[in-house]
């Protein structure tokens, strides 16, 4: 959805006026009484609202919802990734609370307790004087004027618009206001007609699909592939695996909403776009999934991440999407691909192996001096530091590449996938997706890919036996997406997932 965007003198006139009302609806009592202890309370609310959308906005580019308190158990471990997105302005609503405070405890204010319909006047005519450029504003971008109207559509983009237009505590009543209400609309069941253009007739030949390795790469851009500093690669490794002969390197579309990296993994292995409201990891771990994992004939079905297990739910999740088996543990990218090798020469082939790594996660600080980039001036220090922990992540995974690569068994019997699970600086920046497949030649790309093309491009290739197709397009195919058909495929994903269409398809 495309959302109307102020002028930058109309928006700083909307939002003074949005805090000022905010302000004198939270002490409007104070108007007829002189007990002032109940507004810390409201105080310090207020101040833990703000400072917790300024951390997640500066952390996930979006701002808090009811959503986010079922993704509480991401924080295990990722504390220390926390807290340097904490800055010492953020101190400044703390101060101006202690200082209320000390003033009114400090101080009695007789006066201002007397002539309370004189004050109550004087309050009413400031809020109708507020609520004029309020109108004016509304009338000139084609705003609502009413900060509960549900103009938008309850997902990133939208709160941002909203918080943008009528600020966070208003953002912050709204929320509570859809809490109470839990007006969520219940999903319509998918119909036969829905679902049909999505299926394929079963393929129930067996073969050798052969070993797959499934890479998720933390955070990882597109524009990062091919780009040196100070005369050094810094993704040298990810740079020689494309350039293979039997290799393709892709720009493609990431699709993940609140869910982010849990998204990712949905998306590549169901062939489905996340749920609108929260994270599908989180809602949703209890359904059944579509996976290729479970499709394919693999001995061996094992997923690796360098977080912790309570992290998006992913111990739930693993299993769901079909794997036998889980190593999750905080440890550095360099363990998580040394417990990948082990089982490469260990396990019994064929194998379905995913890593998901995470030194390149946000604020970029844990891994940035590990790496042997040389200075640079032309990117900030936050880049720099993205660009250090990207370098020492393809560091490690080339060591992984290099065991299939030169393994004349595996590398003629192994398909090597390694997608950057979604953008880190702005949100439509490409991700890179390369597939390494010694079954067949680099396919040609005549359009715009998305994350959801993973799925369908697997079952093409490893012709598995499943009657979902997937909601995108072999990457071969050069028929393009609308943005009507886009918008369709996502209300669909939502519906097919909150009603748990997989699970009664198998009953």
């Amino acid at each position: 959805m495309d959302f109307p965007v102020p002028s930058m003198s109309l928006a700083l006139v909307r939002v003074l006026c949005n805090y000022l009302l905010a302000a004198m609806l939270l002490f409007s009592p104070l108007l007829f009484t002189h007990k002032r202890r109940w507004t810390y309370i409201v105080s310090i609310l207020v101040d833990v609202w703000f400072i917790g959308n300024l951390i997640y906005f500066r952390s996930y580019g979006d701002v808090l919802n009811r959503w986010c308190l079922e993704s509480t158990g991401n924080m295990n471990g990722l504390w220390t990734s926390i807290l340097p997105f904490i800055h010492a302005s953020d101190l400044g609503f703390i101060v101006i609370t202690a200082l209320w405070i000390v003033v009114s405890e400090c101080f009695t204010l007789p006066h201002l307790i007397s002539h309370r319909g004189k004050r109550a006047g004087a309050a009413l005519c400031c809020a109708c004087l507020l609520f004029v450029p309020q109108a004016v504003t509304s009338y000139k971008t084609e705003m609502p004027v009413s900060p509960f109207a549900r103009y938008y559509d309850d997902v990133s983009m939208g709160r941002m618009w909203y918080i943008y237009t009528y600020g966070p505590i208003a953002h912050f009543g709204n929320e509570i206001i859809n809490w109470i209400r839990n007006e969520e609309t219940p999903a319509q069941e998918v119909t036969t007609s829905e679902i049909t253009p999505y299926l394929q007739p079963t393929n129930d030949s067996v073969h050798d699909c052969g070993n797959v390795l499934f890479v998720l790469f933390e955070s990882l851009e597109d524009w990062v592939l091919g780009l040196q500093v100070g005369g050094e690669e810094v993704t040298p490794n990810l740079n020689r695996l494309a350039a293979h002969p039997m290799a393709g390197s892709y720009a493609m579309i990431a699709q993940v909403k609140q869910g982010k990296s849990s998204d990712a993994r949905l998306i590549c292995l169901n062939g489905l776009l996340p749920i609108y409201n929260g994270a599908t990891a989180m809602r949703y771990a209890a359904n059944t999934y579509p996976s290729w994992v479970i499709s394919i004939p693999a001995a061996t079905k094992q997923c690796f991440t360098s977080s912790d297990i309570h992290i998006w739910n992913q111990e739930r999740n693993t299993y769901a999407y079909g794997f036998d088996s889980l190593f999750a543990a905080t440890v550095s990218d360099g363990v998580l691909i040394d417990a990948v090798m082990h089982s490469v020469e260990t396990a019994e082939r064929p194998f379905v192996l995913a890593t998901y790594t995470m030194a390149s996660h946000a604020p970029f600080i844990e891994y940035a001096d590990s790496a042997a980039l040389p200075k640079c001036t032309a990117y900030d220090e936050e880049k720099t530091r993205y660009l250090n922990c990207v370098h020492y992540t393809d560091s490690v995974l080339g060591k992984l590449i290099d065991a299939i690569i030169n393994d004349h068994e595996l590398a003629a019997t192994t398909r090597i996938i390694i997608l950057g699970d979604h953008p880190i600086f702005t949100l439509y920046t490409p991700v890179p997706f390369i597939l390494y497949d010694p079954y067949e030649a680099p396919a040609k790309v005549s359009r715009t890919l998305y994350q959801m093309d993973i799925y369908t491009t697997m079952v093409d290739r490893l012709q598995l036996a499943t009657t979902w197709r997937g909601l995108g397009r072999n990457i071969a195919d050069t028929c393009a997406y609308s943005d009507d058909e886009l918008q369709k495929l996502e209300l669909l994903s939502d519906r097919l997932i909150r009603t748990d269409y997989f699970a009664k398809k198998t009953k």
